[in-house]
């Protein structure tokens, strides 16, 4: 738990849950009964799917764990990389469990009297994505492409842009700004001044911690600068609710981040 008094909100931060069971993030919700709940992203998990069937329906803990959220609080989901391949369809099924889905773009809501406007900075391994479909010939639903997950996807991390022209116009909205943005490294360079909150996760915590430093992130390789905590009062960064890979987390723990006005 973190206090940060520019928040007018009790809100929780999740991300990088990869498809693993969502109990323990589920019980602790309901422990701390958050006024928001907000996703940044990979809550799914792995590269194309082996027979063209959606990752979102055949992945067995999504959406039951994004309809415990919702049942909890209003909640918001952005896109991480993991979420590379989503079609339209597959949005429509996350959409359905009552959650928002921030597609690069941004809404208002009111809570406790104060209106705070939300956006979800899409990932631009999503974008990159997109780009390709719509290029593609293929037949298939999920037409391969290999530099965007595996050792491909973390290797060329920084080839892959997101779309930001849009958030000019959400930081001129009135209201108090958070920006959920699965790319920590996104910020302070490609993300407006004028927003007030930015919520990331994708670093894992830097995977292994020593002196209360991460050693290895995507997209900031060795020694990442942005890897779990608060950061000028205005990025926080989950260290994520799984592991993803054969290296184990090490003085590390996976967490759900809550932040107090």
């Amino acid at each position: 738990t973190y206090k940060l008094p520019t928040c007018p909100v009790s809100l929780a931060l999740l991300s990088d849950l990869h498809n693993e069971d969502p109990a323990p993030v589920i019980a602790s919700l309901h422990s701390h009964c958050p006024s928001l709940i907000c996703i940044t992203g990979d809550v799914l998990y792995g590269g194309k799917p082996e027979d063209d069937t959606s990752p979102v329906a055949s992945q067995a803990n999504v959406l039951h764990f994004l309809r415990s959220c919702a049942s909890i609080a209003p909640t918001f989901l952005s896109l991480g990389n993991h979420e590379w391949m989503v079609d339209q369809d597959d949005l429509d099924l996350l959409s359905s469990t009552g959650v928002t889905v921030l597609d690069n773009e941004w809404t208002s809501i009111s809570i406790d009297g104060r209106k705070v406007v939300l956006a979800g900075l899409t990932s631009g391994y999503v974008t990159d994505y997109r780009a390709f479909r719509a290029e593609s010939d293929s037949l298939v639903r999920y037409p391969r492409r290999e530099d965007l997950y595996g050792i491909g996807g973390a290797t060329r991390a920084s080839a892959h842009k997101p779309e930001t022209t849009w958030l000019s116009d959400f930081a001129a909205q009135p209201g108090y700004h958070i920006l959920l943005s699965h790319h920590p490294e996104y910020w302070p360079l490609l993300i407006n001044e004028n927003i007030d909150l930015i919520l990331s996760g994708h670093a894992h915590g830097g995977q292994w911690r020593f002196f209360n430093r991460g050693v290895f992130a995507p997209g900031q390789g060795w020694w990442p600068r942005y890897t779990k905590g608060v950061y000028e009062g205005r990025l926080v960064v989950s260290p994520g609710l799984s592991n993803t890979t054969w290296v184990p987390r090490l003085f590390n723990p996976t967490e759900v981040v809550y932040l107090e006005p």
